[in-house]
């Protein structure tokens, strides 16, 4: 069998394609330390995270979108928690992390309780998709829980006001942050489920993972998951992620993001309105071209030039109509006289035949008769004679004459030994007599 060679490069290709549809490798929460921290001018974050007990290594990277958003300043030796996908660097055939969000290890117990909730709230099933609402395209009111003074509610303001002005939107402050905040924001949201609202919104600006913990209690999740009302969640900047983000029926990355995905855009609705007037306007047009001239057609037919000549055709096939009509008549009358002479010359010859037929029918239906009964009468005979012989065979005085005997007690016949007593008077029936005799 010939060998197929390939190039490094499709090998890199298929290696990296392998990993990127490995579900397990998509999305790694890794701890680590971080080492050969190397800045790139443009915002990209090149280091290698260690396992200080194994002195295991991986090759990462952070890009600028993500970078930007770290609380603090990376350096080596630090120790993080990281969430990355991995993949390979096609170029080089490395495989390394491509790192989405990271936090300093002194935080690591409320990353562990995230994920510890994480695991249980999925494995329960709250963040299945097919339990998740669908969002009204055009809602006509919506409800928005979020802090009174913070920054994202005035952002989620401004972009419904300027998206879709007509939507009512009421405002139902809550604390987004301090010890028990959660607590409030639940019970604000079981009230408000209850007042018919298209859609709720709950959104929280950006901050450490200390500041969103509200947003990863348990209690809340389990609330949000129980809501008859679509949720849209917006809470901290694109790459926090918490657990109302996971079991919320959508998840925004941004409170401007949410206000998004919470309504239609104005402009877009009136340009697709005058897209529709546009082509309504031009089929009407069309239409109305179409049936003008038709009507043109109409006015110059004969029908309205000349009339008369829808007459003219008529009447010749009027004329015509009588003409036949007449012919048919003539026909009829001749056809009917010789039908009729015809007729009565059949219905003589068939008067001589029934005569003829019946006067010799006579004589062979009397014979026909006589024989008839004489071979019922025969069939009679036989089928009684048969019936005698089966009933003198039944008869109980034949089974006499062969020497068996009736026995009866009080003229009930006696069919057990155990109907019998001593002393008993018994009667014994015969073929030509009875006897009575006393059991001994």
């Amino acid at each position: 069998m010939e060998r197929q060679y390939v190039s490094v490069h499709a090998l890199n290709r298929y290696i990296k394609a392998v990993l990127d549809n490995d579900m397990q490798l998509r999305t790694v929460y890794i701890r680590g330390e971080i080492s050969n921290y190397r800045p790139h001018p443009s915002g990209h974050m090149y280091f290698t995270l260690k396992d200080d007990q194994t002195e295991s290594s991986i090759s990462a990277i952070m890009f600028a979108s993500q970078a930007r958003y770290l609380k603090f300043r990376l350096r080596d030796g630090m120790k993080v928690f990281i969430t990355a996908q991995v993949s390979v660097f096609e170029r080089a055939g490395r495989y390394q992390l491509y790192v989405r969000s990271m936090q300093e290890d002194g935080l690591g117990n409320l990353y562990l309780r995230f994920n510890e909730l994480k695991q249980t709230l999925e494995k329960e099933g709250l963040f299945n998709a097919m339990h998740k609402k669908a969002i009204p395209v055009m809602p006509e009111r919506l409800a928005i829980l979020s802090a009174k003074q913070g920054a994202a509610l005035q952002d989620v303001l401004r972009i419904l006001h300027q998206r879709y002005p007509l939507v009512r939107r009421d405002i139902y402050p809550v604390p987004v942050q301090g010890r028990d905040a959660y607590k409030y924001i639940v019970e604000t949201l079981r009230q408000v489920d209850q007042l018919g609202y298209s859609t709720i919104l709950l959104v929280r600006g950006g901050g450490s993972i200390e500041d969103l913990w509200n947003f990863n209690e348990e209690a809340l999740a389990r609330c949000i998951y129980d809501l008859k009302t679509p949720i849209i969640t917006g809470v901290g900047h694109e790459t926090d992620f918490t657990l109302v983000d996971y079991v919320s029926d959508l998840r925004a990355p941004t409170p401007t993001a949410a206000a998004v995905a919470a309504v239609p855009s104005q402009k877009e609705l009136l340009s697709h309105l005058e897209n529709k007037i546009m082509q309504l306007s031009n089929v009407m047009r069309k239409t109305i071209y179409l049936e003008k001239q038709k009507l043109e057609q109409y006015t110059h037919s004969y029908v309205f030039t000349d009339p008369s000549r829808i007459f003219e055709t008529k009447f010749m096939k009027l004329d015509n109509v009588h003409l036949k009509l007449n012919n048919y008549k003539i026909r009829i009358k001749q056809k009917s006289h010789y039908e009729m002479h015809k007729k009565v010359i059949q219905l003589n010859t068939l008067i001589k035949q029934k005569q003829l037929i019946e006067t010799k029918n006579i004589s062979n239906k009397q014979e026909l008769l006589k024989n008839c009964f004489e071979n019922y009468l025969k069939n009679k005979k036989t089928s009684f004679s048969y019936c005698i012989e089966k009933l003198d065979l039944l008869s109980p005085l034949k089974t006499l004459q062969r020497g068996y005997i009736i026995s009866k007690k009080n003229d009930a016949i006696i069919k057990s030994v155990k109907d019998l007593h001593t002393d008993d008077t018994i009667t014994l029936v015969y073929a030509d007599g009875e006897k009575e005799v006393i059991v001994k």
